[in-house]
């Protein structure tokens, strides 16, 4: 049996080592923000932004893979899950690298102003080294082990950060973020070899590689929507604004939003695995639930902190250049809010399994955004952020509605009864 109290021990350990990680990695990250301010024009920052995001969106469909469901796997299943798992990954990054060149090709008539096809279909060459390293990232996850996890990835991202800088200053341009994005890649191939882990060799059973297939596939979807709803922003602006005020966005987003979200990713990362632990022991109650209530209470209010400070760092460390932009970023801090707590939702369901009420929730979230955006169509960076601030705070509602709606069924049983 769990205990509940060291259980949650090993939530607040995870999530503060992961935290602390993300906070080293985004000291790193001010650097390049930095370098790419003071070596690129506000357009072409935007076309870098667009770049990384295009990525970005790509690279989180990664999570749709077997590693959700190696974590969350008993003990029994493990053994084939592996097995299928390590096939199944191999044949999603694959697929991602094809589809993010097809991509990097439309962006040449989505996005006439902005010459990034080159670097994007570069930077989807990358997927076909994390298979070699990545089963190993999972067992660690599902071992509890996010401190060694974190810390091995966030030399990854300063590395990355580092070489980006470095680049942009010997005059690579919008080049310097792929040679960043590889860097990343190499160093951590490097760290996770030196993890402990027993061979794994692909094995296929077709009756575990088809579960395994089912699941991602429904995960898929989900993922799709959450990567969208939190990057479809970038989109759409590329499109609704100039290419210079779109620069002034994505400024305003790397300086505002980019170390909220890293925060956010940080406690939903560690929240997952802690979440499956109790529901194999079956001790996940009231309880428990109370205290993430809190917690996550606790890291959605730094957020609203960052949104105060905002207007007193940015000034400090970028040129009057880009001034202009931090009400842009407090606001976009703000989104993070909501975002940790639809997140925090989202992640309760994957671990119950309900893939699809996870995937109505992104859905949800998405398609409010979008009509205000759409309806509002914004020519100006702070009033883009301004309606994205105002739908985030409707995506509440549907975790609201589920937890409202289980309420009074409960309720009714009791009363029949």
């Amino acid at each position: 049996m769990t205990n509940p109290s060291s259980t949650m021990r090993t939530l607040l350990s995870n999530t503060s080592y992961l935290i602390g990680t993300e906070v080293v990695a985004k000291a790193s990250r001010l650097l390049s923000i930095m370098a790419m301010a003071a070596c690129l024009s506000a357009a072409e920052y935007g076309a870098a932004m667009l770049a990384l995001t295009i990525h970005e969106v790509m690279r989180l469909l990664m999570r749709s893979g077997a590693g959700t469901q190696i974590i969350r796997a008993n003990d029994q299943e493990l053994p084939a899950y592996l097995k299928n798992g390590l096939i199944l990954q191999w044949l999603l990054c694959s697929s991602l690298c094809v589809v993010q060149i097809i991509v990097a090709l439309t962006t040449i008539w989505l996005f006439p102003g902005q010459d990034i096809a080159l670097p994007v279909s570069l930077m989807a060459l990358s997927y076909l080294v994390f298979p070699f390293m990545c089963i190993r990232g999972y067992l660690m996850q599902r071992r509890n082990q996010l401190g060694l996890f974190g810390l091995l990835s966030s030399i990854g991202v300063i590395v990355e950060n580092l070489v980006l800088a470095i680049a942009l200053y010997l005059g690579a341009g919008l080049m310097a973020i792929v040679i960043g994005k590889w860097a990343f890649t190499l160093v951590w191939l490097v760290c996770f070899s030196f993890v402990k882990s027993t061979p794994i060799t692909g094995t296929f059973s077709k009756p575990v590689f088809v579960r395994l297939l089912r699941a991602s596939t429904q995960m898929v979807g989900s993922d799709i929507l959450r990567s969208l709803r939190v990057n479809m922003d970038m989109f759409l602006g590329a499109r609704l604004l100039s290419p210079e005020l779109f620069g002034l966005y994505s400024f305003a987003k790397s300086v505002g939003v980019g170390l909220a979200i890293s925060l956010t990713q940080a406690y939903t990362t560690a929240l997952y695995p802690y979440v499956c632990k109790l529901k194999n022991s079956n001790v996940f109650d009231s309880k428990h639930k109370q205290q993430l209530i809190v917690i996550t209470t606790v890291i959605s209010t730094i957020f609203i902190m960052q949104a105060l400070l905002v207007p007193w760092y940015v000034p400090v460390l970028f040129t009057e250049n880009w001034q202009e932009s931090f009400i842009t970023a407090s606001l976009l801090c703000l989104i993070a809010t909501s975002t940790t707590w639809t997140d925090s939702y989202a992640v309760i369901q994957r671990a119950n399994g309900r893939f699809t009420r996870e995937c109505q929730l992104n859905a949800y979230c998405l398609l409010i955004s979008l009509t205000g955006l759409l309806m509002i169509q914004p020519d100006q960076p702070t009033l883009l952020a301004a309606v994205l601030v105002s739908c985030s705070v409707l995506w509440l509602l549907f975790p609201l509605a589920d937890i409202a709606l289980k309420h009074c069924h409960v309720s009714t049983a009791k009363s029949s009864s």
